[in-house]
């Protein structure tokens, strides 16, 4: 209708439309640090007009809409997909870091040192083997490599336990995560279904798939309510399986099963197949680590299958000992119980020095001859024997001497690191980039609220003003006119 209780009905709706634009504004600014938040405005349009006798279409005001989240779908999307590419590979680095850490190379206490003091003092022994304080020696600096070995073994063993138990962590954390989107759903429809837009709700909840996003890969589908479905592959070949339904009543968590070292993060009684994430770092990072045990182990056989040959064969009755034994001094050895015999640790003078068991006193050949090992291309499973006539020992010219084959063992966990590290430093600057995206759409500006304010404000008192004509007005046509 027109008239003056027309326009003063066009003004109160103007002044409810700035007081709801100052509401927002302040919750806006209220939030300007809290994780996950989209800036809110109100949406205005004009409201329907009617018709006017001999004039036309007569407005009748603005009228609210609703509350806008403003926000990128498409971003926040690809936020959580390189989230869980960042994620996996920094979680691996700092699997490869501590690993560096136990290897410590290369330094004065590194096991690469060590290997070279313990052939340094075979050599020593053979240029003077008829001085005992030079097997003691010998053997002092081979307990020391080997306590070494047997400390960095244990290490990666108590690493793989660590990691195995971040896995555990992060499947913890998943559930968890699942179980509050579980009932960030309940509460989205509850609104939704009034009528409502849920923006706050609807913050946690894309808050949520991003913190999910870091532990593991998945895909999103939404219902016309604004609840969320996931679905992550798993079982061979991977199929999608349904971890969470829009209402609740499918709901799949992961669990994870350790036999022997073997790690499987299961999904509705399949292999998750984590392509992002940071179980997928963990969980390639345990490949890793049991890699590197792996070649430790069979470093640790190889050496002392050749020194033990060179320091026991030809040397007749009695003084066939090895060198290197397990714990209980037996042939089993692993990087993790290899030791010098305690036969020779407890009798330094039983360590065998000259060609056989009747060689002159200073004869230091076979000392010499296994100070050459350290020269001498090995193999895993190779056979041993000596050249003719001399007590050298015939390598493997396609295999590596020894501290080559550590070096290598060594080399390849840091360019693994750097390789994890560049990943890292990658996808970082990537995610930067969406998050600065993201922030430039739906990021509160403090100077844009308070232009805002300050436009609101105007037409607030703008709308106070027509009512204050208005009233005059009133006055006028009731107390002066007589109607």
């Amino acid at each position: 209708m027109s008239g003056l209780f027309g326009t003063l009905n066009v003004a109160n709706k103007g002044m409810q439309a700035a007081q709801t634009a100052f509401h927002t504004i302040g919750h806006n600014i209220s939030n300007a640090e809290t994780e996950g938040f989209s800036r809110q405005r109100v949406e205005l349009q004009a409201d329907l007009a009617y018709t006017l006798g001999g004039v036309g279409q007569l407005g009748t005001g603005v009228k609210m809409i609703g509350i806008l989240r403003v926000v990128d779908d498409y971003v926040t999307r690809q936020i959580r997909g390189e989230n869980g590419t960042f994620n996996k590979f920094t979680a691996k680095s700092e699997v490869l870091e501590q690993m560096e850490i136990i290897f410590n190379e290369p330094s004065d206490t590194s096991l690469n040192f060590n290997l070279g003091e313990m052939f340094d003092a075979w050599t020593e022994l053979s240029k003077n083997p008829e001085i005992p304080t030079a097997k003691s020696i010998v053997v002092e600096k081979s307990k020391t490599m080997t306590d070494t070995l047997n400390h960095i073994a244990n290490q990666l063993e108590s690493l793989k336990d660590d990691t195995t138990e971040l896995i555990e962590m992060n499947a913890k954390d998943f559930n968890s995560i699942v179980e509050s989107l579980d009932t960030l759903n309940k509460q989205i429809f509850n609104i939704s279904i009034k009528g409502q837009v849920p923006n706050d709700l609807m913050d946690q909840r894309d808050l949520l798939l991003k913190n999910l996003s870091s532990i593991t890969n998945f895909s999103t589908s939404f219902d016309g309510y604004g609840r969320v479905s996931i679905k992550a592959e798993a079982g061979a070949p991977a199929a999608e399986t349904e971890v969470l339904s829009f209402d609740g009543s499918t709901k799949n968590l992961l669990t994870v099963n350790d036999s022997d070292g073997n790690v499987v993060v299961q999904l509705g009684g399949n292999e998750l197949a984590s392509k992002s994430g940071q179980i997928a770092g963990y969980k390639e990072a345990l490949v890793e680590i049991n890699e590197q045990i792996d070649e430790l182990n069979e470093f640790a056989v190889t050496m002392a299958k050749a020194i033990n040959y060179v320091h026991r064969e030809g040397m007749g009755e009695g003084f066939e000992n090895n060198f290197f034994t397990d714990n209980d001094g037996g042939e089993a050895i692993t990087a993790a119980n290899i030791k010098v015999n305690q036969v020779l640790q407890d009798d330094n003078s039983k360590v065998n020095v000259g060609a056989t068991s009747a060689s002159l006193e200073g004869d230091g050949s076979r000392a010499l001859a296994i100070a050459r090992v350290r020269n001498i291309k090995l193999s895993s499973g190779m056979t041993y024997e000596f050249e003719a006539g001399t007590l050298n020992l015939v390598g493997d010219p396609n295999g590596n001497t020894i501290e080559s084959t550590y070096k290598g063992i060594a080399t390849n966990i840091g360019i693994s690191k750097q390789q994890s590290d560049n990943m890292v430093s990658n996808q970082e600057v990537l995610l930067n980039q969406l998050v600065m995206r993201r922030e430039s759409t739906s990021g509160v500006n403090i100077d844009e609220e308070v232009s805002n304010i300050i436009k609101f404000q105007k037409t607030y008192d703008a709308n106070a003003r027509v009512i204050q004509v208005l009233s005059e007005m009133l006055d006028t046509l009731i107390f002066r006119t007589g109607v």
